[in-house]
């Protein structure tokens, strides 16, 4: 089995760069807040800086850190993934990166706006657009392997 990129292929590469732009989107709003409430570049949760914030602004800090942190912690996945997948399978990996890139807003603004609960239904969108593309790129090597 050879591997041809095609055009539909363009659509993977669009994902993954929607994916890095929708990150530092969030990594705008998280700088924006700390901004909003005072806090130096660089202010963490629960740092030093952070002790001059009354619970509910802290709270709120916090969601939008958390919020940020997690696009950075799934970007590498997510784009390896649509990319990699996308080389098997363009379509469907293509798809499974909108699903990724409209959770991801979802939970980000869910969580933001209320806390814990708020993240179930971009969840629900995440963690099955990241298992479809690990699972086509896994099948499609093996396929090309002849293992299946």
């Amino acid at each position: 089995m050879s591997i041809v990129i095609g055009t539909s292929y363009v659509w993977n590469i669009m994902a993954a760069t929607a994916m890095g732009l929708q990150a530092a989107a969030f990594a705008g709003c998280a700088g924006r807040q700390r901004a909003r409430l005072d806090l130096p570049h660089g202010a963490e949760i629960g740092s030093r800086e952070t002790q001059k914030l009354s619970d509910e602004e802290n709270e709120q800090f916090a969601r939008f850190q958390r919020a940020h942190q997690e696009h950075v912690q799934y970007l590498p996945l997510a784009q390896s993934s649509v990319l990699l997948a996308g080389l098997f399978y363009p379509k469907l990996s293509a798809y499974a990166g909108l699903a990724y890139i409209l959770g991801r807003f979802v939970y980000s603004f869910g969580y933001i706006s209320s806390g814990e609960e708020g993240r179930k239904y971009g969840a629900a969108l995440v963690c099955p657009s990241i298992a479809t593309m690990l699972g086509a790129s896994f099948y499609g090597c093996f396929k090309a392997l002849s293992i299946v």
